[in-house]
């Protein structure tokens, strides 16, 4: 009893002695050894105790001896839609445990940028670590249900991929000093890098047993589709999908009748549906198929050309009257029945050969002599459909202006009337041509120039004729 008595003596001295030690909510308890005196904090412990200054979430304790935050305190966080605030609360069962604090919600966009960023970095420093030390590697991972239906027939998935070949880098600097006093000093000194690649490697990658991927480049091939680039699959026997081609496919034909294709460029599938077969080639083929054809020694060749490209800018009709005219006397040919006769005719071309003689600045006009003028300032004066100078008034009000005659004052007369440089006229310098230089008919009311007509170049004309005699 007595021993028991000196043991409860010791554990309430221990106890009184570390009575100065404990706080609660940062007040130093009570010490009756020292009155009336301030209370310190006792910081001579080897880990000391500190509080953290914020909420649990930004200030987060890092410290992992630290007993100050017992395991029953939660957290939470609410989100107030009138204030627009983040409420975090800390309590021990239903009580609080500190006054609730609030982010904003700029402030909880940062927070949780700055968590999502340091959470990338960790595990992006997890997964370097571990490489480097070769403790995993990273494995392709493929469902085997998924991969043996699509590419697999012998129920072991596998990506094979061969690469084979040779690329060729050659860099050099290529130059010259000519040791000539006559040239300047930076004259005799020049050169360059001289830089050169070629390439000549295959490639062929396989996804199971039905998925090939074969590629064939060289720089140094003499045709284009030399270099290969396909995608092949290949279906199971009893599929609807037999086969399918993507990138340089043929098409090769059993029968005669339609020959096959080779040198495409597409895609190409083959079809099992029961008995019939269906394949389906969309391409673009990337070579020619010609034909040439012998007879007596000589090579026969057939030409293509359209009908308004044969013998562009030669063949011009003369009037509104000839070309309205032109498939009704020409009905009965070669009996041609037309009362108008061409008499005379001058044919006047921009002159672009130098000549010096019959040459002269002209004025051609658009819709002289017609009686259904294209420009709306033009009005016709005759119902008659036949050319004449009094078809309209054009070409009155042109004898009646003097200015007319001035080559420096034509175009802007010819503006005032209405008018338009290019459409409705053209002023050029031009030459006469002979009459063996072109070639008209008296009755169709056509001409046809031994040369073409350059698109920059102007044809005029002026003729006469006559009406039934």
């Amino acid at each position: 009893m007595q021993r028991t008595i000196h043991g409860m003596i010791a554990l309430l001295s221990l106890v009184l002695t570390c009575l100065p030690m404990l706080s609660y909510g940062g007040v130093p308890a009570f010490n009756p050894s020292k009155k009336d005196t301030v209370p310190s904090i006792d910081t001579s412990l080897r880990f000391p105790l500190t509080d953290r200054r914020g909420d649990a979430f930004n200030y987060p304790n890092r410290n992992t001896f630290d007993l100050q935050r017992p395991s029953s305190i939660t957290d939470s966080i609410a989100y107030d839609p009138a204030t627009k605030r983040y409420y975090i609360y800390e309590k021990i069962g239903r009580s609080w445990y500190r006054k609730p604090t609030y982010l904003t919600f700029d402030e909880m966009v940062a927070y949780k940028t700055r968590q999502d960023e340091r959470d990338y970095f960790q595990r992006r420093l997890n997964t370097t670590m571990n490489l480097n030390r070769k403790i995993m590697d990273p494995k392709l991972q493929v469902r085997p249900s998924f991969f043996n239906r699509l590419f697999s027939n012998t129920g072991i998935p596998k990506v094979e991929i061969k690469p084979q070949g040779d690329v060729t880098l050659t860099a050099g600097y290529l130059g010259q000093n000519i040791k000539n006093p006559t040239l300047p000093e930076r004259a005799r000194k020049n050169g360059g890098f001289d830089f050169d690649m070629t390439a000549n490697f295959g490639l062929n990658a396989k996804i199971g047993d039905k998925l090939n991927f074969p590629v064939t480049y060289n720089t140094k091939a003499n045709f284009q589709f030399e270099n290969q680039l396909k995608l092949d699959y290949t279906g199971n026997t009893d599929a609807i999908i037999k086969k399918i081609e993507a990138g340089n496919i043929s098409f090769p034909a059993k029968g005669s009748l339609m020959p096959g294709a080779s040198a495409l460029f597409g895609l190409k599938t083959e079809l099992q549906f029961g008995r019939l077969y269906v394949t389906t080639v969309l391409a673009n083929q990337n070579s020619n198929r010609q034909q040439v054809q012998m007879a007596g020694g000589s090579g026969l060749q057939q030409f293509v050309v359209k009908a308004d490209e044969y013998e562009e800018n030669r063949h011009f009709l003369l009037a509104q009257y000839f070309k309205t005219n032109y498939n009704k006397n020409m009905k009965n040919i070669p009996s041609v029945i037309t009362p108008v006769q061409i008499l005379r005719m001058e044919v006047w071309v921009t002159n672009r050969t130098g000549s010096t003689t019959e040459n002269r600045n002209i004025v051609a006009l658009m819709d002289i002599g017609e009686y259904q003028p294209n420009n709306p300032n033009v009005n016709s004066l005759t119902g008659s459909d036949l050319p004449q100078n009094g078809a309209n008034d054009l070409y009155q009000r042109i004898v009646n202006d003097p200015a007319t005659r001035d080559a420096s004052l034509v175009t802007n007369r010819l503006t005032s009337f209405g008018l338009t440089a290019v459409q409705d006229f053209e002023r050029t310098f031009a030459r006469k041509l002979k009459p063996e230089e072109y070639y008209f008919n008296p009755q169709i009311g056509f001409i046809s120039l031994n040369t073409v007509l350059q698109p920059d170049e102007v044809l005029g004309v002026a003729f006469q004729y006559s009406v039934n005699g």
